[in-house]
Formats: structure tokens, C-alpha cells, sequence
């Protein structure tokens, strides 16, 4: 499966004010980037995956790590903290995995053959919605792809500020390589660790409108707050690799990362490992 994308057709693509901001500081926001429509559609069928309504693989939904532990008692989606790989079994999020107001820019940044790393749908609920230590996404992909850098997008379907948890990340942080991760306390941190080095000075908040993006290099050190207001802290993220990633045989990686094409070629280096369209739930697992 093959697109070819001309510099004509991609009317998203990256403006010289946005390149300089992403090679100093290693992201760049854009406003107004999805309507709150688009945004609705996306927050129904999570809900909807939360709620049991549609099938979906349950090793891939994670509630709050205070529901879980017994701290609070939540249900619904008030108790929910997360979806995976979105973009394998839901045909909205596929279809936004590959919109071409995200995938644009991308191409400017890693080249016109597009791979989806990963699809995710957060909720940070009121009260109870935990946030993450200072990270870099590619310490967890590294020891699986061979590529320089992936980008992450970050949607808002909320507006995200200070008080209900928003994005930090400190400048310029992609270019000092990757630090060492280490293991901390808490069922929460099964999914991230905290990156060594890292002070909270040196961060920005990047507080955002809904319907915005924040573009960011996944070498960038970031991490996210508690969200301590009544409201909802709602985002969409979508990762991207290049086509020409090259898989790294290691003993030590139990889960393989699967992933999806987006846009351009697909490479022989993975050409059996990318998958083209969703997963029925039946066949997938």
C-alpha cells in the first residue's frame, strides 16, 4: 500500500516559525486543529469502549490506580485512566491516526512514510486523575525500533491547564540523549518510570485550549500533574514512527509493539508486522 504525498497536496505542513521551534525546543503547538465535534466522536466511542458497550481488549484499558488499589471508589468513566492502541481496533481513531492535519507536519519532520507506534485516549477524571513523572517516550521504545526520534501529538479534548493536570515539558530536553528511567512506587508507574536528572524547574507548563495539538520530539522530557479541579482532563495522543525503522531483536522485550500504516511506503524491514486496516476483536486477540 503505497500514497505518494507531494509537498503541494499537504496544506498542513510545517511553517518556519514551528521548524525553529521544534528543533530548539523539541515541540510546537497548534491551535484550532480539531472542533469540538470531531473531538465528541472520539470521546464517545472511549466512553462507550469504557463502559463495555464496545469490545475491546481488556489488557489494553486501565483504570485509575487509585480505583484500582481500593483509595477511591469511582465507576464509569470516572474511574478510568486510560485506553491502548487505539488505532488497532477502532476505525474512528485509525481515521484519526491518519488525518492529515496531524500527519502533515509529521512528514516534514521523519519523511513521507508514516507508521502509528501507538493510539491512546486518557481521561484524568476529577479529584482522582493521576499524573506522571518526567519521562521520555522513546526510553520505551528504544530497545524495540531503530530510529533516530517518534513523534507524539497531543490533543486536548479539554482545555488542560495547571489546575486539572496538564503537559510540562523542559525545552531543548531532546538534545541531551536518553537518560536512565528508573523504577518508582505505586501501581500508577506501571506505565512510566522517572527519567534521572530531571528537575521540575526547568519545566513549562503548556496549557492548552481543546481542539489544540502539541507536536513533541519523544526524546523531549515531559510529564503531567494531578488533576485536582470537578472537571475532566480529557486527550488523544497518537505517536509516529518512520517506515524505514528497522525492528531490534531483544530477549528482554516481552510485548511486541504493534503497528499501523499510515501514510507513504511500507519498507520490507516490517512489511509483516504492519497491520493496514482495524482488528476485528474476534481475530485479535
Amino acid at each position: 500500500m503505497n500514497t505518494p504525498t507531494t509537498s503541494e497536496e499537504r496544506k498542513f505542513r510545517l511553517t518556519p516559525e514551528e521548524r525553529s521551534s521544534w528543533d530548539e525546543n523539541g515541540y510546537f503547538v497548534r491551535h484550532d486543529v480539531f472542533t469540538e465535534e470531531e473531538n465528541d466522536l472520539l470521546t464517545q466511542v472511549a466512553d462507550d469502549i469504557a463502559l463495555g458497550k464496545i469490545p475491546f481488549p481488556d489488557h489494553r484499558i486501565f483504570q485509575s490506580a487509585l480505583v484500582r488499589d481500593g483509595k477511591v471508589e469511582a465507576s464509569g468513566i470516572y474511574a478510568m485512566h486510560s485506553i491502548h492502541q487505539m488505532n488497532l481496533y477502532s476505525p474512528e481513531f485509525l481515521e484519526r491516526t491518519r488525518d492529515p492535519r496531524l500527519t502533515d507536519p509529521v512528514v516534514d519532520i521523519l519523511g513521507p512514510d508514516l507508521l502509528g507506534l501507538n493510539s491512546l485516549y486518557i481521561w484524568k477524571p476529577p479529584k482522582i486523575g493521576l499524573g506522571f513523572p518526567w519521562h521520555q517516550d522513546r526510553w520505551y521504545t528504544r530497545p524495540q525500533f531503530k530510529t533516530e526520534t517518534t513523534v507524539g501529538t497531543w490533543t486536548a479534548i479539554d482545555p488542560s491547564d495547571i489546575e486539572n493536570g496538564c503537559l510540562y515539558v523542559i525545552p531543548g530536553s531532546h538534545k541531551i540523549g536518553i537518560l536512565e528511567h528508573v523504577e518508582l512506587e505505586g501501581s500508577q508507574q506501571q506505565e512510566f518510570k522517572q527519567a534521572e536528572g530531571a528537575r521540575d524547574e526547568d519545566g513549562v507548563a503548556v496549557e492548552i485550549p481543546p481542539g489544540s495539538v502539541i507536536f513533541f520530539d519523544n526524546r523531549i522530557l515531559h510529564k503531567s500533574t494531578d488533576n485536582k479541579t470537578e472537571r475532566f482532563r480529557r486527550s488523544n495522543i497518537a505517536h509516529y514512527m518512520s517506515a524505514k525503522a528497522e525492528r531490534v531483536q531483544h530477549k528482554n522485550v516481552k510485548h511486541i509493539r504493534p503497528v499501523m500504516w499510515v501514510r507513504g511506503k511500507i519498507y520490507p524491514t516490517l512489511s509483516n508486522e504492519v497491520y493496514r486496516d482495524v482488528l476485528p476483536f474476534s481475530e485479535s486477540e
